[in-house]
């Protein structure tokens, strides 16, 4: 059934990092031309058929498992090569909207794949129903369903590299064996072996997905373990803690802690100390 919901706006929806405008099914999307662009931001996730969509000069066929996504202001159309085009779709701004989309490694307008449609579906349907509610606070609610949205889509999407989900899949091995070894000294060759990779393939995969070197996601394991200590047992000291987390001396230890928390270990206990 097609639906299309412009939900009412108030100044203080306006004013909110990320704001629906409007929202929509259609069982066929018929074909539309403009010239102009639109207002908002636009994400379009095709449930069935194929159509095309021509923008920045390019025409992309566009099939099911795909979405458009679209940029203000900047010309495009878009139409069916199937006898039924199925859409669903939300319009939206906000100025969180492009950043949130960067994150995801959609910086223009284009047609982009997904590794799972069902869930950024069930996210577009959740903002159609809160948006036909009615409700008291619906223009919040729907910023809250948006900001869900748009942070899943950086797990769903395929950009010129793999998706952030298949990357965490690789990774998940090295995770897991970080976690079980922190508190020794480990190698990145250890690391490298775990998901069958290069040392600096690794590194690439740790930068592109957690946006960190290997040593600095480890050294922020021990960190937060540290931290752990430190309020459960006041009387370790703190060389026992840099030890006991796998730090190779307390002065290193110190110095990390200090650059992750902008404060020393001691500073740190002293905040949280209970009497």
């Amino acid at each position: 059934m097609d639906e299309l919901i412009f939900p009412i706006l108030t100044e203080t929806d306006v004013r909110l990092p990320l704001y629906l405008t409007s929202v929509g099914h259609w069982d066929h999307q018929e074909r539309m031309a403009r010239p102009e662009g639109f207002p908002d931001y636009q994400w379009l996730q095709v449930q069935s058929g194929e159509g095309e969509l021509t923008v920045g000069g390019r025409r992309y066929v566009v099939r099911a498992g795909q979405a458009m996504c679209l940029f203000p202001h900047e010309a495009h159309s878009y139409g069916p090569l199937s006898k039924r085009w199925e859409l669903t779709w939300a319009a939206f701004g906000g100025n969180l909207s492009g950043e949130l989309l960067a994150q995801a490694g959609i910086a223009q307008s284009g047609v982009y794949s997904t590794t799972d449609r069902e869930l950024l579906l069930s996210h577009l349907r959740s903002l159609l129903g809160c948006a036909m509610s009615g409700r008291p606070f619906s223009g919040i609610e729907s910023s809250k369903l948006l900001y869900q949205f748009l942070l899943d889509l950086m797990k769903s999407v395929y950009v010129s590299s793999p998706s952030a989900e298949q990357n965490y899949s690789r990774l998940r091995p090295v995770l897991d064996y970080i976690e079980r070894n922190a508190h020794r000294p480990i190698a990145i060759g250890e690391l490298a072996a775990e998901a069958g990779v290069s040392p600096q393939h690794l590194c690439a995969l740790f930068r592109q997905t957690i946006k960190m070197r290997p040593i600095e996601y480890v050294n922020r394991q021990r960190v937060n373990r540290s931290k752990e200590l430190m309020i459960r047992d006041p009387g370790l000291k703190m060389q026992d803690i840099a030890a006991l987390v796998g730090f190779e001396s307390p002065s290193y230890f110190g110095s990390v802690f200090k650059k992750m928390e902008g404060v020393s270990p001691e500073q740190f206990r002293r905040m949280h100390r209970t009497h």
